[in-house]
């Protein structure tokens, strides 16, 4: 493949040229978008070479140079044998940061809801792969953090069946440089050291693997995705509660555990109406704390105000356990907007 070492000239998205001095890509169709910007599914042009073209948005520079900062550092590696995508190219387009990766066929969790699961015997070899992979970001000292069925994918169902690789590394980082409190993994993915606020190491991946090794098994999560709090119960249920040391520790520990002690020796799980609570609380003080800020250029907007949690309750939203709380809460102020109408119609009146 010719090396990409021009600017684009220019880029056609419909019908679907990018043309660079050197070579020229026929986009056949965009396969991905997200936050970080799409993802095209590119011919080269005067060849059957099909890769994938990761476009970047301008506006996160910053996490451009993190995600490029560790695909440096795991090119280092044989991507084909530790099983981790390959990246041929990187050149800029307009402001755009644009990545050339090998084409991948399926995700696993697109797999396995066509699948529904699968056989211990389809897990093992994907097992093995990963736990090779895992070995590989540890001697590089790297953690992934983003480990999912989404972010590993089928190399070619099928004339490699079960040959797999990780994707994304966009929030990996070196483990050592990782501040205590940060939010990693997906929530049902999310070790307990991570949602406690505890340091943690690589071992998060392994916790990651084990939930993505149960999904492909069972053909549903572990663990609950949209609520921490259901996430906790759930393995709380399943595995037992977390070690005192821990709880006594985390940062985070009494937004999900409270303590029945004074000694701290014994805790337990919120229920769900103190979760709620505490969290009603948390979101009323953030907001207070935003609208008394003394540099009133940096104090929240009205725009922005409407679109906080305390108001909208997002931070309610996907809890199913809090759907009978959003439903009452909603029909009170109905209610209160009709009163509202009456009384205007009677002052009319």
């Amino acid at each position: 493949m010719n090396q990409f070492k021009k600017l684009f000239k220019s880029y056609i998205v419909s019908f679907l040229l990018i043309y660079i001095f050197y070579n020229a890509f026929t986009i056949l169709e965009f396969i991905g978008e997200g936050a970080f910007g799409k993802v095209a599914k590119c011919q080269v042009n005067g060849s059957n070479a099909i890769v994938a073209v990761k476009i970047l948005k301008q506006e996160i520079e910053e996490d451009v140079e993190h995600e490029l900062g560790m695909l440096e550092a795991i090119g280092q590696l044989n991507a084909d044998q530790v099983h981790v995508i390959k990246l041929y190219e990187i050149f800029q387009h307009c402001g755009h940061t644009c990545l050339v990766f090998e084409m991948l066929d399926i995700d696993l969790f697109q797999h396995c809801l066509n699948k529904n699961s699968l056989y211990v015997n389809a897990i093992r070899p994907i097992a093995k792969q990963l736990l090779e992979t895992l070995q590989a970001l540890q001697y590089l000292k790297i953690v992934h953090t983003d480990i999912k069925p989404d972010n590993v994918m089928l190399i070619n169902m099928k004339y490699l069946p079960y040959r797999v690789k990780l994707i994304d590394f966009g929030k990996a980082l070196h483990y050592y440089t990782s501040k205590l409190g940060g939010m990693h993994q997906a929530v049902g993915y999310r070790a307990p050291e991570v949602t406690l606020g505890l340091p943690f190491t690589e071992s998060i991946d392994m916790w990651g693997l084990g939930c993505l090794l149960a999904f492909l098994y069972l053909g549903f999560h572990l663990f609950p995705v949209h609520c921490e709090h259901l996430m906790l119960r759930c393995m709380v249920e399943t595995l037992g509660m977390p070690s005192n040391h821990q709880l006594q520790k985390g940062m985070y520990t009494k937004y999900f555990f409270c303590e029945e002690d004074e000694f701290g020796s014994k805790w337990r799980l919120l229920t769900k109406k103190e979760y709620s609570i505490i969290h009603k609380k948390n979101a009323f003080i953030d907001l207070l704390k935003k609208m008394l800020r003394l540099d009133g250029a940096k104090r929240i907007s009205p725009t922005e105000a409407l679109q906080h949690p305390f108001i909208t309750m997002s931070h309610l939203s996907h809890d199913p356990r809090s759907r009978d709380y959003l439903t009452e809460e909603h029909n009170t102020r109905q209610g209160k907007n009709k009163t509202k109408q009456n009384n205007n119609k009677d002052m009319l009146l």
